[in-house]
């Protein structure tokens, strides 16, 4: 059994030490899937102290390999500044790799950073598009912000139908934002037909993740109205 094989082994039986000390020989002898795994163990602290320093410089070996959960990783890490001070550039850098490997978590990363002007030009129409790859490989978070730039009319013509269509199917796959999102549009009757009925379900399925704005929402739908007494 190789170093990967008893590492991978270990690890989905939960025994972390092992699992990082055969990651640890694989990695010795420049295997990048076991960088990238080391990095992922020091990053979440499993088996060991969280060390993102020490996460990085792992997925740094992984990445200069070409691994491209690393590459992502290490976008990460430059994009919130952990184990290092935050640079949305050298992020852009490390997800624009990825991204162009496919890695939809990444494009939809990336796309973020255009659609705000971090570490990169500010530009609507490339956001757009990387989010449009990202959501044609499933990344939810991009449906959500597709559904963004078309109710406010970034990069997309301003479409409250079509925002209200990619709020539904990610809130159809259980985020909190897009829920809270269509039950907006419920409760105004904005893209959609008004339905107060459909606006507390949406709400209420956000309110059971924590979303706070729909906890309130929720509330100002069920008060009492002067009719009602």
């Amino acid at each position: 059994m190789s170093h990967l094989e008893a590492a991978a082994e270990a690890y989905h039986s939960g025994d972390y030490a092992l699992a990082l000390s055969e990651w640890r020989l694989a990695a010795e002898e420049g295997d990048a899937v076991a960088q990238y795994h080391l990095g992922q163990m020091h990053g979440n602290g499993t088996g060991v102290e969280q060390d993102f320093s020490r996460a990085l410089e792992c997925f740094g070996e992984a990445a200069k390999q070409g691994n491209v959960d690393a590459e992502y990783s290490l976008g990460v890490l430059y994009g919130i500044g952990l184990g290092v001070e935050q640079d949305c550039a050298e992020a852009a850098y490390w997800y624009a790799r990825a991204a162009e490997k496919g890695h939809a978590a990444a494009m939809c990363n990336l796309a973020g950073l255009y659609e705000t002007g971090q570490g990169v030009t500010r530009d609507y129409l490339k956001a757009v598009e990387l989010y449009a790859g990202a959501a044609e490989s499933g990344n939810i978070a991009a449906v959500f912000n597709l559904g963004v730039m078309c109710e406010n009319g970034t990069g997309l013509e301003q479409d409250y139908e079509q925002a209200a269509k990619f709020y539904e199917m990610a809130a159809q796959q259980g985020l909190a934002a897009a829920q809270h999102n269509l039950g907006v549009f419920y409760a105004s009757g904005t893209g959609v037909p008004k339905d107060e009925e459909q606006a507390k379900f949406w709400f209420s399925r956000a309110a059971e993740q924590g979303h706070e704005m729909a906890k309130k929402n929720l509330d100002l739908l069920s008060a009492p109205t002067d009719s009602d007494e």
